[in-house]
């Protein structure tokens, strides 16, 4: 690990997170230790080419978050586009609603960039339109006759290649202009599509008409509000279903593996959606993912070991005895056994490898002593809290040693 931390600034940062209890960012599967035979499962999901879906069930602070990060920084080593997003109805982000999960995929987006990865809904779309223009020069590693297909020759006048029209006026605007104004636009669009139901117009004069020195759309105007082109509703959110897949589709052609979402806290759709019908509308969509049918990338939910009982039970509360209760005992599930004593031991030597880092110095044998000492301790608290209490438990002495 220490070829991974190159100055005692970034040590320092590491231990920031460590002294929470929490495993830095980047460096997750540096101090996730044991249950080797777990993680080698989860990395032949990862490059298998099959589209799945994944439960991951840990109970509430035993390492569910710490899973989607290992899992998040897996797939980015292996040039996978990945987004997590952390569910919360009461700010915006319901599972029932697919134009809110959209735009929240794409604002969290990270893709790999030479030894790291860029972050965010910008650096998407600049990579896209760059990837279309590469493929044009037929460079190696991106797919000439799919974008050829997507951008009607580089003409980018009209395609169907593209399932989701939405999308591909979105790129198109992106990929023609680097006005500001039209920029912007994009990213609120895409971000926030559920804003837009009634800015049509705002959406076609900017994005289509406005654009038009740079390409000519031959569809008349009447067609894009009549066909719904503007907006990522209707029809059970085609279009934002679609969307996704493209967003798949084009990852692949640009060299990439594919794109894999991340969904944290996905017991907000048992505590934060009011009404059954909306929670009926997120169970569907679960299955929608796990079905493989509307998105062919991976995607991995956050729940705890009653979750499935949980979902069950509510529906049956509220009279829906026709739901096919079938689905959920269908669902893929994937669970960490607790970490056991001599596994929480292994945390020893990466917490010390960063301490000595950050502040230049080599740990005495005594004090790495009092830390395994220490750590043996923690692993007599609740399963849930186990490895939370053993790293914060572990740094303190160290901090405590340098006092």
């Amino acid at each position: 690990m220490k070829a991974e931390i190159t100055n005692s600034r970034q040590a320092e940062r590491v231990l920031e997170n460590l002294r929470k209890g929490i495993p830095p960012s980047g460096l997750v599967e540096s101090f996730t230790v044991g249950r080797r035979k777990e993680i080698d499962w989860l990395d032949d999901h990862l490059v298998d080419d099959e589209a799945y879906a994944l439960l991951l069930k840990a109970n509430y602070g035993s390492g569910k978050s710490h899973l989607l990060e290992l899992i998040r920084e897996k797939a980015l080593r292996r040039q996978s586009a990945v987004s997590l997003v952390v569910l919360d109805g009461r700010s915006g982000v319901r599972f029932n609603r697919m134009d809110q999960i959209f735009g929240a995929i794409l604002m969290r987006m990270q893709i790999p960039a030479g030894r790291g990865t860029k972050v965010g809904m910008e650096h998407c779309l600049d990579f896209l339109a760059e990837a279309s223009e590469k493929a044009r020069r037929k460079e190696e590693g991106y797919d000439n006759k799919f974008w050829s297909k997507v951008t009607n020759d580089w003409k980018w006048d009209y395609s169907e290649h593209l399932k989701s029209a939405p999308l591909f006026i979105a790129l198109r605007a992106w990929a023609a202009s680097d006005s500001s104004k039209v920029r912007e636009l994009v990213l609120d669009w895409l971000s926030f599509p559920q804003n837009y139901y009634t800015k049509r117009k705002e959406l076609y004069e900017t994005l289509v008409v406005g654009l038009r020195k740079h390409f000519r759309d031959p569809r008349p105007d009447q067609e894009f509000y009549r066909d719904s082109l503007l907006r990522f509703t209707g029809n059970g959110y085609f279009y934002c279903w679609s969307a996704l897949e493209d967003l798949h589709r084009m990852f692949v052609a640009s060299g990439y593996t594919g794109m894999a979402i991340l969904f944290d806290e996905f017991e907000d759709v048992l505590t934060n959606l009011g009404r059954i019908d909306y929670r009926e509308a997120a169970f569907w969509n679960l299955f929608r993912f796990v079905s493989g049918d509307r998105f062919s990338g991976k995607t991995f939910f956050a729940v705890t070991p009653s979750f499935v009982e949980k979902c069950k039970l509510q529906l049956m509360e509220k009279g829906r005895w026709d739901f096919d209760y079938s689905q959920f005992d269908d669902l893929p599930t994937f669970a960490m056994s607790p970490l056991r004593k001599s596994q929480l031991l292994q945390l020893v030597k990466p917490i010390v490898e960063v301490h000595e880092i950050a502040y230049d110095y080599e740990v005495a044998k005594e004090t790495v002593e009092e830390m395994r000492s220490t750590i043996t301790d923690a692993s007599t608290f609740a399963v849930q809290d186990r490895a939370r209490q053993a790293i914060k438990s572990a740094v303190g002495v160290l901090d405590d040693s340098l006092e």
